[in-house]
């Protein structure tokens, strides 16, 4: 359980260092806790009446990207002239796309970790636990309280 709260926020709600930086928290909380995305790249469009869906609009998007999403020859349907496509991006963001590392679940025991991702692994629980920038780790009662609930 205390693994789980620490890669979220911590005791006194303020996010982890991570969690601060990521682009899907700032949309989140935009406007609320001094949270700000930047609005030369997103402009708010619609919230929800108690907040739980946010809609942005994205702003700065080149002309070669929008006509390439506007031809249908680039949508991936189950069928031609389906309501079903899934999504693609467009050329420009590719080099992007392939410098991402896919998500794997951190606990999945049925999956051999090679090399990199067991580097990967340890730095993100050095990280969790209060190293390169994270807050201390907490005393050893404190740690205890927790694992006890």
């Amino acid at each position: 359980l205390r693994r789980i709260q620490m890669t979220r926020f911590y005791r006194d709600r303020s996010p982890t260092p991570m969690m601060e930086k990521s682009l899907l928290y700032k949309l989140v909380l935009n406007g609320q806790r001094g949270v700000a995305v930047n609005s030369s790249y997103f402009e708010h469009a619609y919230s929800s009446k108690h907040g739980k869906v946010r809609i942005y609009k994205v702003k700065r998007v080149s002309l070669k990207s929008k006509l390439w999403a506007a031809d249908p020859a680039n949508r991936v349907c189950d069928a031609p002239g389906s309501w079903y496509c899934v999504g693609q991006y467009p050329p420009a963001l590719q080099e992007f796309i392939n410098s991402r590392r896919n998500f794997k679940q951190l606990e999945d025991f049925n999956v051999k970790r090679d090399a990199a991702s067991q580097k990967y692994h340890e730095e993100y629980m050095r990280r969790m636990g209060g190293g390169a920038g994270g807050r201390p780790a907490e005393s050893a009662a404190a740690a205890a309280a927790a694992a006890a609930e």
